[in-house]
């Protein structure tokens, strides 16, 4: 009762004469603040031919792959995306139109008239599949940058060579969406990057130079205002292009200029690290730039640690270990599925790998949770999925090293009630296990990847734990300071059932086993979709914190106020916050550091044993 009487006198007004100090990226937006489902409600799956022909991409070889995988089976299995890469454009013509390399897309060819894709994305319609395409939203494209050898760069004057879309932004993407009939845009950002006075292309290509609103590897002298700007751009434009949502934004500037934070705010998947190469250590750079950042994906917004090296190099049929264990990570992340490499010579092996129905249903779960590291030690890594079933969970065992070594994760960290009995299936053996009982164990040789299935009664019973549902939240805060954001520091970044600095969850000397963690000066936003009646929380401050810091921890429903508690370094224990959700969209919660806080981070925080029923 007292809970109730307070959330109906918090959602009073303020009393004549008082002021909201509250900063106004804190205050409640009433609103899940980042794109809906759209055609990404689960991760794209297809093809993109880059790593396999880079520059010499062309309509046969793009056909001849698309055919396999009509014919192999993996259309079936979910790969739909065809995508063209950089390579095809020829200039930008005096109409400042996009021309394209019909000597490489024949089929673009129209007579009397300007050449068009449109026959090239009716084709792939035909088939059953999706169209994607490629461009950089500078003015220059990578290759202009990288491939400058290449044959097929575009041609004619420095400003007809420009067929980036800045500048041409609305134009262009006119063009390819509703002219062109294209379902999938990449767009690089090498036109952002590379193009400075005194680079290679300048010198050498005579391409125009441009004040660089990237630099590379140095997050400190990159504008991501600016970056965010240009891609704000064209994900608001792309919305307006396509009002029935059937379409999918690819924002790539590989990891720089923040876009883990803002990219789910402007498209569908965004590029978390550098471009994966066909080693073992490129793919474990890759992996971690992405492990960790579960709270930031869901239905609509994937992180994306760069397509599959799968068929190449460390990753080919002579390495059916690391092939499997890539696959098994890519899936359990929810990262975009796609196939980088000439599948016209693929052995069977590595088609029924990619295949693999039961893999793919756990990349494409419709719950959309990105696995947490659940176990985290030297070459040992396990990761957990909560999947849309009540009780199920994916979870990959991984040893990361080059000798064999013993792996366990406990129903505890499955989120499984302890001592109850549950079901594992093994998804690549295609083999149920008896049933078990405590700790699932296995033995890992290196490099490899064990993945299972399993199902058992929820460590809660009938209510969800937040952290079961990380695919219904976004962190639209994390209130890290503007000047430590800048420095991509990976250690602030808000986390499921860990502190931001990756810790376990303490509050008052007590453990707290599940739970959210993030700086103070923090606000979540939680989709309920009307789903729940009652959320329960108890906040504080991560143990470690400041004495004399206090936090304010506000929920929020739709907009308005629920309930308002405050903690403090010294308190006791944790405080306990309960308040009814019936018929809630959009839930808040919002921590805010004392004024009287000094020092330049603010104090970590814990939204412990939050759960909602």
């Amino acid at each position: 009762m007292k809970s109730l009487l307070l959330a109906l006198l918090m959602c009073l007004p303020l009393s004549a004469g008082a002021q909201d100090t509250t900063p106004e990226a804190l205050r409640p937006s009433a609103h899940f603040s980042v794109y809906g489902h759209g055609a990404a409600a689960t991760p794209p799956m297809g093809f993109n031919p880059w790593n396999a022909f880079r520059t010499e991409v062309d309509q046969a070889r793009i056909l001849a792959v698309a055919e396999f995988i009509e014919q192999h089976g993996l259309q079936q299995a979910g790969y739909r995306y065809i995508n063209i890469d950089d390579g095809w454009w020829l200039k930008r013509g005096a109409d400042g139109r996009i021309q394209i390399r019909t000597s490489m897309f024949p089929i673009a060819t129209v007579d009397g008239g300007a050449a068009s894709f449109r026959a090239w994305t009716d084709k792939l319609h035909a088939m059953g599949f999706k169209a994607g395409l490629y461009t950089d939203v500078g003015r220059n494209a990578c290759s202009q940058a990288f491939d400058r050898h290449s044959p097929n760069l575009p041609i004619g004057t420095a400003a007809e060579r420009e067929i980036g879309l800045q500048g041409f932004e609305a134009g262009d993407l006119r063009t390819m969406f509703q002219d062109w009939g294209f379902d999938y845009l990449k767009v690089d950002a090498c036109g952002l990057a590379d193009f400075g006075q005194g680079s290679e292309p300048v010198l050498q290509s005579g391409h125009q130079a441009v004040r660089p609103l990237i630099v590379r590897r140095d997050p400190v002298a990159t504008d991501r205002t600016g970056v965010e700007t240009q891609y704000a751009r064209v994900g608001r434009l792309l919305a307006a292009l396509n009002p029935d949502e059937d379409y999918v934004l690819a924002i790539c500037p590989w990891g720089e200029a923040g876009v883990r934070d803002w990219g789910g705010r402007h498209g569908h998947l965004w590029r978390t690290s550098p471009d994966i190469e066909p080693t073992w250590d490129s793919m474990l750079v890759n992996l971690d730039s992405t492990v960790g950042r579960e709270l930031y994906a869901g239905p609509g917004r994937w992180n994306d640690p760069d397509m599959l090296a799968v068929g190449l190099g460390e990753f080919d049929d002579r390495h059916l270990v690391n092939a499997r264990s890539h696959f098994s990570l890519w899936a359990v992340l929810g990262a975009p599925l796609l196939m980088g490499f000439d599948l016209t010579q693929a052995p069977a092996s590595l088609i029924e790998l990619l295949s693999n129905p039961e893999v793919i249903a756990i990349n494409q779960d419709p719950a959309g949770n990105q696995a947490s590291v659940v176990v985290n030690q030297g070459d040992l890594q396990v990761l957990v999925k909560p999947l849309a079933a009540s009780g199920e969970r994916a979870v990959v065992l991984f040893n990361r090293g080059d000798t064999a070594t013993s792996a366990q994760v406990t129903p505890a960290q499955l989120k499984l009630a302890d001592g109850a009995p549950y079901q594992a299936r093994d998804v690549w053996k295609h083999q149920a296990l008896a049933t078990q009982r405590g700790a699932l164990q296995v033995r890992l040789a290196p490099h490899e990847a064990a993945m299972f299935k399993v199902a058992g009664a929820p460590v809660i019973g009938d209510a969800k734990l937040l952290t079961e549902m990380t695919g219904r939240i976004h962190v639209a805060v994390d209130g890290a300071p503007d000047e430590v954001s800048r420095q991509s520091t990976p250690g602030l970044v808000p986390r499921a059932d860990l502190s931001p600095s990756g810790v376990p969850l303490r509050i008052a000397g007590q453990s707290i086993p599940y739970g959210l963690g993030a700086l103070a000066n923090s606000r979540f936003e939680v989709r309920l979709g009307k789903d729940f009646r009652q959320f329960s929380t108890r906040v504080g401050l991560q143990d470690g914190a400041r004495r004399d810091a206090g936090v304010v921890f506000r929920v929020y429903g739709d907009g308005r106020l629920l309930q308002e508690v405050t903690a403090g370094a010294g308190d006791a224990q944790a405080v306990p916050v309960t308040v009814p959700v019936d018929g809630i969209d959009v839930l808040e919660l919002v921590a805010i550091a004392s004024p009287q806080a000094k020092a330049a981070l603010p104090p970590a925080i814990v939204w412990g044993d939050a759960q909602l029923r």
